[in-house]
């Protein structure tokens, strides 16, 4: 246990000062820790003015990298980044949320228009630092353990947050795509705090896997993904890494991919108020096309039939009616995806293999047909609109192979399909 003055953390947390000054640096944004979110007007004046009134606060629960010869900050972050922003002048005591302070004298002050007084008790306050041995920091398991004495006692993280201790190397993989899932306004009914953005991404990538038949709602369908497929420890979270990180960049990469063709071609309303409605089959939507459908280039060609049913049938007000569902529960979700499902499966089969002919089989079965369509046995002109058609029908189980392929004049063909 060490007392710390602000002064000199604020010192100690710059790299470069307190290397000059022969100091240990105080890494108050670790890796490990939560995406970091500023406190409200409210807490920060609330916590600003415990300083000023001498007020004893919560010991901060630091953590010795042997590695880096640095202290790293386990529990604590939001204190310090609250004082050290009010030391360096970034904002101002609230007077609507003073509570014991004269209000006409402290109201709208920063640091820097604090008297001597004043000024002396912020920069000389002092923190009680508890430090951990590098032991925590060498050991993941035994840090999130740790964290969890800290932390899950006042239920104060979300389970993101308190996972990031050992997912961190999983979560750095969603955080480079992040930026890119914003650009496309996907996003944008969500307040991007806690790791809320960062959690959707995560649920709709699980849901761009095979499914368990039995399963009792998304939440629980992903916390259950990660522990099964990831694992709950360093060396779990390692392993899954080191093999599928490929594969998960290249989801996230398809998924946007998708909501950015859905955007383009009026799938996704740019409404917020409609969108609040739609966000679920839209997010079910955009990961069951990135599990059904195995590239972009073929999600292209069959994306314009898919919206255009997906609108008809799914992004509906009435689809909870439709589906006969009293609530949006977990047997409504799943009514969803069965649904999106059998209707990218009327396109594309289950294994991902293609229902549409390529164009250059196409024209050279075109050519070995001697551009007689088999239907009407009328010649099909370079004018004419023409089909490739399953000779086996696609709902018969027919393949999309070059023996199975007929070129048919269009009407033919819909004359045939219907």
């Amino acid at each position: 246990m060490e007392n710390i003055s602000l002064s000199i953390i604020n010192l100690r947390s710059n790299k470069e000062n307190a290397l000059s000054t022969k100091q240990v640096y105080l890494n108050i944004k670790p890796e490990f820790q939560r995406i970091y979110e500023a406190w409200d007007d409210k807490f920060k004046t609330r916590f600003i003015e415990s300083i000023l009134l001498n007020r004893a606060t919560n010991p901060i629960w630091i953590v010795l990298n042997d590695a880096e010869d640095s202290e790293e900050i386990l529990d604590g972050m939001h204190r310090i980044h609250t004082a050290l922003a009010f030391f360096n002048n970034e904002f101002s005591i609230h007077p609507n949320y003073i509570q014991c302070l004269d209000k006409e004298k402290y109201g709208k002050k920063k640091y820097n228009d604090l008297d001597g007084d004043d000024k002396a008790k912020v920069r000389n306050y002092n923190f009680i630092f508890n430090k951990l041995d590098s032991s925590y920091r060498k050991d993941m398991n035994k840090l999130r353990d740790m964290y969890e004495i800290l932390n899950r006692s006042s239920k104060t993280l979300t389970d993101y947050e308190f996972n990031k201790v050992i997912l961190g190397p999983f979560y750095t993989i969603i955080s480079r795509h992040k930026e890119s899932f914003l650009k496309t306004n996907f996003f944008n009914t969500i307040k991007d705090s806690r790791g809320n953005v960062d959690s959707d991404i995560i649920e709709m990538l699980v849901l761009s896997y095979k499914l368990p038949s039995c399963w009792s709602s998304i939440a629980n369908l992903t916390d259950e993904w990660l522990k099964k497929t990831i694992g709950d420890t360093t060396e779990g979270v390692e392993a899954f890494i080191k093999e599928n990180e490929e594969l998960v960049e290249n989801k996230l990469k398809f998924m946007n991919k998708i909501i950015i063709d859905f955007y383009q071609k009026e799938g996704f309303t740019t409404n917020k108020q409609l969108f609040k409605k739609f966000c679920l089959p839209y997010k079910f939507a955009v990961s069951r096309c990135c599990f059904l459908i195995k590239d972009y280039s073929f999600f292209n060609r069959i994306s314009n039939k898919l919206i255009e049913q997906f609108n008809k049938d799914i992004f509906i007000e009435d689809i909870q009616v439709r589906l006969g569902c009293h609530a949006r529960n977990a047997i409504f979700q799943k009514k969803i995806i069965e649904k999106i499902d059998e209707i990218i499966s009327l396109e594309v089969n289950q294994d991902g293999s293609k229902r549409l002919f390529s164009k250059k089989m196409i024209l050279d079965k075109l050519e070995e047909q001697k551009h007689i369509c088999p239907c009407c046995n009328l010649q099909i002109k370079d004018k004419d609109v023409y089909h490739g058609d399953h000779i086996i029908s696609w709902t018969s189980g027919g393949k999309t192979q070059y023996d199975n392929l007929q070129v048919l004049h269009k009407r033919c063909h819909e004359l045939k399909s219907a």
